[in-house]
């Protein structure tokens, strides 16, 4: 009898919580509700309508949840159809227009709309518990900030409840019992959990967890470019452990990605110094034909000065870069020994160029043509 008289408990507590955020987000709801459809083909559109209709971050933020939960219906074979687009953005576009997806399209939607409306939000990847089993598969939900306080909301988890939201602005330590990042950061905890006491359930158990001041880590990540976001988020997982397959996929393509960046860069910097090469031998090219014309038609010092002017330190410049490449980080490198001797020649047959055309300007002006012969 006590045990059923503490479940109806629970169940009215449950009830009035619902009840509460009803009424406190009633008028916000209904509101977003009823945006016309034809400013809801794209996140630009729907983020300038939240912008023009709310007020307060937390008002924008649950227009912006309440909207994607109601609109967007989960569907698993979207997770091929859509999310195998080599475009990320396909992600959104394709999702918003179809009016379906799977968590990678929820959590991007709303991420996607937040930051447009000028919140500060972020997509995390992990793998979740439900019923005390740990799933198989993957999950994204996103992280929002306000007052400068962190909150966790999963949309995915509560699309087709339009009325009541069980997994908006959730407290991080009441989030990491259903929900566990690939990189502790977004635990947003300053005791952080290891995926044993996930699994386990013993989350409440600090020993031997050192303090983690997860908010400067947030803010120094926030400040990286892409390449070392990904750098620190790889390490961090890496130090954590990789605990089962889902951290270990998430650990390489993560490790995959910053690879292609790395390539992307070398490849940037090779291609620029081979457009370094091709300037400076046209600049050499030119000079050399004027030259064998005798300097006709005829061009003042300081004209004929500034022919050369500043190519010795360009080719300079474009050795630099080929050696940037040479210390990339990246598993597959490019050769840059052929660039490299091209260069190398290219700069003694200037300063032969250089030497002459110094002789010829230090030389009085009417034996210069004599130089020629």
């Amino acid at each position: 009898m006590k045990q059923m008289m503490f479940i109806s408990l629970f169940v009215f507590s449950v009830g009035l919580l619902n009840a509460q955020e009803f009424n406190e987000y009633r008028g916000i709801d209904g509101l977003v509700l009823n945006i016309p459809d034809s400013q809801t083909n794209s996140t630009d559109s729907i983020a300038g309508y939240v912008k023009s209709h709310f007020d307060g971050e937390l008002n924008k933020i649950r227009a912006i949840y309440v909207w994607v939960t109601t609109n967007l219906k989960y569907d698993k074979d979207s997770s091929n159809i859509i999310n195998s687009e080599i475009n990320p953005g396909a992600r959104i576009t394709v999702a918003l227009r179809r009016r379906k997806g799977v968590c990678e399209n929820f959590a991007a939607i709303f991420n996607d709309i937040c930051l447009k409306t000028g919140l500060t939000s972020v997509v995390i990847n992990g793998y979740t518990k439900q019923g005390g089993a740990v799933d198989k598969t993957g999950h994204s939900w996103c992280a929002v900030s306000t007052n400068k306080n962190w909150y966790l909301c999963d949309p995915t988890w509560d699309a087709g409840n339009s009325m009541y939201s069980k997994y908006f602005m959730i407290q991080p330590i009441e989030f990491i019992e259903s929900h566990m990042p690939y990189d502790p950061l977004w635990q947003l905890l300053n005791y952080p959990i290891t995926h044993e006491q996930f699994y386990t359930g013993r989350i409440f158990n600090k020993t031997g967890i050192p303090y983690f001041n997860f908010s400067d880590s947030v803010t120094a990540y926030s400040q990286m470019d892409s390449l070392h976001k990904l750098q620190s988020t790889a390490l961090r997982i890496q130090n954590y452990g990789l605990h089962n397959p889902r951290v270990k996929d998430n650990y390489n393509y993560i490790k995959m990605n910053i690879e292609m960046i790395n390539q992307d860069k070398d490849l940037n910097l090779y291609n620029s110094s081979v457009a370094d090469l091709n300037e400076v031998t046209a600049i050499l090219n030119n000079f050399i034909e004027y030259r064998n014309k005798q300097f006709t038609p005829e061009k003042t010092d300081e004209e004929l000065q500034a022919l050369l002017d500043g190519v010795d330190k360009k080719i300079d410049s474009s050795l630099k870069k080929l050696d940037e490449v040479d210390k990339s980080k990246a598993t597959l490198t490019l050769g840059t020994d052929e660039i490299r001797n091209r260069l190398n020649v290219l700069l003694e047959k200037i300063k032969d160029q250089k030497v002459f055309l110094d002789r010829y300007l230090t030389t009085a002006k009417n034996d210069r043509k004599s130089l020629f012969y």
